[in-house]
């Protein structure tokens, strides 16, 4: 939500990248539409490592494309993604942690394209650098349940430990 209110897009979305047995993709984490006031469901991007497209953002570290229909950077995901859901411009901006490639914020424009400003793409790159270590640490937490870490033998401990059924 923060991220479209200050970009001014439609959606905001954060990804990252994993490896599958086609290469390597962008998952979707969350996707925010500022059109419907809520978070949205997005498919992957499946094909993130192909041509034009990966080696802009492994180099340049952003991919901003103002007319989704005419740039070939975007080809790869033109009819399986861009096209169906009415995306005319975007804006991805990779975050990185210790020098590797983690993901993208993007910012999506539907319906009319829009001629993203040095601004938005300064803002969009300042949003991405303060934001990535905490989403690595967010992505990557590792849950401690070994029973000691969990229960204590004082009663105000084991009261508030104590399983509880959730219906």
């Amino acid at each position: 939500r923060l991220l479209a209110a200050q970009i001014g897009c439609t959606r905001a979305t954060v990804r990252v990248f994993i490896d599958t047995q086609g290469g390597r993709a962008l998952r979707s984490i969350a996707m925010y539409d500022a059109i419907q006031d809520r978070m949205v469901a997005t498919e992957d991007l499946l094909r993130a490592d192909s041509g034009a497209y990966f080696d802009r953002l492994l180099h340049d570290g952003c991919v901003v494309v103002s007319d989704t229909r005419t740039d070939p950077i975007v080809a790869p995901f033109r009819t399986i993604y861009l096209e169906p859901n009415g995306i005319r411009s975007v804006m991805d901006m990779c975050f990185a942690v210790n020098g590797e490639l983690f993901g993208t914020f993007s910012c999506e424009q539907l319906n009319q394209p829009v001629e993203w400003t040095q601004r938005q793409v300064q803002t969009l790159r300042k949003l991405a650098s303060r934001a990535s270590l905490t989403l690595m640490h967010v992505v990557n937490v590792n849950v401690d349940t070994a029973p000691g870490a969990l229960w204590e033998t004082s009663t105000p401990n084991r009261l508030a430990t104590m399983p509880i059924p959730l219906d």
